[in-house]
């Protein structure tokens, strides 16, 4: 919603919005883009003579400026619906979609595309360091969208990915996730068949096929299919694109892609682990309907900075590094963590993760999520964020999870507070340490805070 206000500012558009809660990046952002926010939900923030309403699916019934606005029969309209017709409509879409790693992905995608002069509009969910912002109007062809298989608005119970008209689409990995809109990982699995079942006979469908539910939904795709795999024999699975390690360290990886078995590109960049490097395959598969150059694609991932929240070195204080990531679900915490090892080496990583999304803290994960905590040599996890949407006897148990990790040999602990979680890193790390703080959301300032409490 932050990307899409932007992408309206710079298209001439005056815009306000609200939110219950606002915090950096996105606030950073918007303040800077002079769009003004108000907080928390009001009546009287809509104001007169609004020519159009953008709903997020946040939204709800109940909510006052909802109320307000059906009241006074104000046009309104869902995010995805609004991008569709104002942005996507006239353009090449290319829409990127998968359980995990859309925002990487698309923020790749969009620099490979940038830097071979194509100069594509895009709208992403968080912020490519490359651009500064999430958003861009773009003078060519190309519209890269992150494409989301959450709802669309209230009133839209279809997932948003729905109505981006993709041409050329992604779907990096097909998992259960959203557990408050997703019975189970079949209703998933049928919301990205419905999106590749969107892509024309003259467009393409990039799968990763490590995935096997994705790999399902390519077999049967009516329209090109092109499929990459990071790890793997490519002449066993007959896969399109794959990758090859040369050597990683702190400063980032080198590798080789392989395209039918031959090595197109050579190059290193700022990538840890498989999962960085399926987010590398799947950008640069999706470049091929533009013609872009292995050469170009080799300059552009060396010159890729990141995306803020992945992985993210806010600080480092007496030899003490604070690194920021919006994992959340099972499978990503995993990479992340393991992401980390291949970045940070012998180091001592903390796993401080708060439970703040819908599935994080539902016990439908709460086994994998011992798993996964389990690739950091230290674990501390905070509180649940409880929700009247999810009956308590459904909710993770933190106890249980720090009690499955002791067990497995992982140091952790249950801390429901920021500041007292603040209070024990700051008493028991020590030099050399990496302290990965994961969250998909603000978790009280919490990097701040340690970055000051660690403070010499």
């Amino acid at each position: 919603m932050a990307s899409l206000a932007g992408l309206l500012k710079e298209t001439g558009h005056r815009v306000t919005g609200s939110d219950q809660n606002i915090y950096p990046p996105m606030s950073e952002l918007l303040a800077a883009l002079g769009i003004e926010v108000r907080s928390p939900y009001h009546a009287d923030n809509v104001p007169d003579g609004c020519g159009l309403v953008v709903v997020g699916n946040a939204i709800s019934r109940g909510n006052p400026e909802l109320e307000s606005i059906l009241e006074r029969r104000l046009p309104y309209a869902s995010m995805p619906e609004l991008l569709k017709e104002l942005f996507l409509r006239h353009r090449t879409p290319v829409v990127v979609s998968g359980t995990h790693g859309k925002t990487t992905t698309s923020s790749l995608l969009v620099w490979l595309l940038e830097s071979a002069g194509l100069e594509p509009g895009f709208l992403v969910g968080g912020i490519p360091v490359n651009f500064g912002v999430g958003f861009k109007t773009g003078k060519g062809m190309p519209f890269v969208v992150e494409g989301d298989e959450y709802d669309t608005a209230y009133f839209d119970k279809g997932p948003k990915f729905l109505h981006y008209l993709p041409q050329v689409a992604i779907i990096g990995n097909v998992e259960f996730d959203h557990a408050d809109i997703y019975r189970d990982v079949s209703e998933v699995e049928r919301a990205f068949r419905l999106f590749a079942n969107l892509v024309p006979r003259n467009g393409l469908l990039v799968v990763g096929v490590e995935s096997g539910r994705a790999r399902s939904i390519a077999a049967t795709a009516p329209c090109p299919v092109s499929t990459f795999a990071a790890t793997g024999d490519p002449a066993e699975c007959d896969v399109h694109w794959t990758s090859e390690v040369v050597s990683s360290d702190s400063s980032g990886t080198r590798f080789r892609l392989r395209h039918h078995g031959e090595v197109v590109i050579e190059t290193q960049g700022p990538f840890w682990g498989d999962a960085a490097l399926r987010n590398v395959l799947a950008a640069v598969a999706a470049t091929e309907p533009f013609g872009v150059s292995g050469d170009e694609l080799g300059r552009a991932l060396a010159t890729f900075q990141g995306v803020r929240r992945r992985l993210e070195v806010r600080g480092e204080q007496r030899g003490i590094v604070v690194v920021d990531d919006f994992a959340h679900h099972p499978t990503a915490i995993g990479e992340t963590l393991r992401g980390a090892r291949r970045r940070f080496g012998e180091r001592r990583i903390w796993g401080v993760f708060e439970p703040r999304s819908f599935t994080a803290r539902s016990a439908v994960f709460q086994n994998e999520l011992a798993q996964a905590l389990a690739f950091a040599d230290r674990v501390i996890v905070a509180g649940v964020l409880h929700s009247s949407r999810l009956p308590e006897q459904d909710e993770l148990s933190e106890e249980k999870l720090v009690g499955d990790l002791s067990a497995a040999g992982t140091p952790a602990s249950f801390i429901p507070e920021p500041d007292d979680i603040v209070r024990l890193v700051a008493s028991e790390a020590r030099e050399g340490d990496v302290i990965l703080v994961m969250s998909n959301g603000a978790f009280g300032g919490l990097h701040g805070k340690l970055l000051a409490a660690l403070a010499p």
